[in-house]
């Protein structure tokens, strides 16, 4: 009997990190998209749909030949377009929208060919509340 507690603790405790933590983090996109390069610019927008599967805020943005990546709001005062840098705070289950006149994306210093047509991927990675880190690779379609 005493060596059949001992095998239930066992268990008990290699299992405890994958009860505690239950479910992995999940990310699902929808109207992926980044503007084409008009000839001359280096700066360029995107637009996402995001829904993650946990409570997460997105810390950094990345890609290949593009210098910087940052998540912006914009709100129009009179006819001046105010933009500020953002760490979005994405809820469980809700989709959160990048979206034209709104929240978006933003690269800058992009050393790369952006045609319509193409595609690109982003490398976002996530904080979770428990300060757990996520990074995943999602593509967008250039338009």
């Amino acid at each position: 009997m005493k060596a059949y507690n001992y095998l239930i603790f066992f268990v008990l405790f290699a299992l405890f990190p994958y009860i505690s933590y239950g479910e992995e983090f999940s990310v699902t996109t929808e109207n992926n998209i980044i503007s084409e390069l008009r000839p001359g610019q280096k700066v360029t927008a995107g637009f996402i749909d995001i829904t993650v599967s946990k409570d997460a805020k997105i810390i950094k943005i990345e890609a290949e030949m593009i210098g910087f990546i940052e998540a912006h709001s914009m709100i129009m005062d009179g006819e001046i377009m105010k933009m500020r840098k953002i760490s979005p705070v994405l809820v469980k289950n809700k989709k959160y929208k990048f979206k034209p006149g709104g929240n978006h994306l933003m690269l800058f210093d992009v050393a790369r060919e952006l045609n319509a047509g193409g595609d690109i991927n982003l490398l976002f990675t996530f904080q979770l509340k428990n300060k757990k880190i996520f990074k995943k690779s999602i593509k967008f379609k250039i338009k």
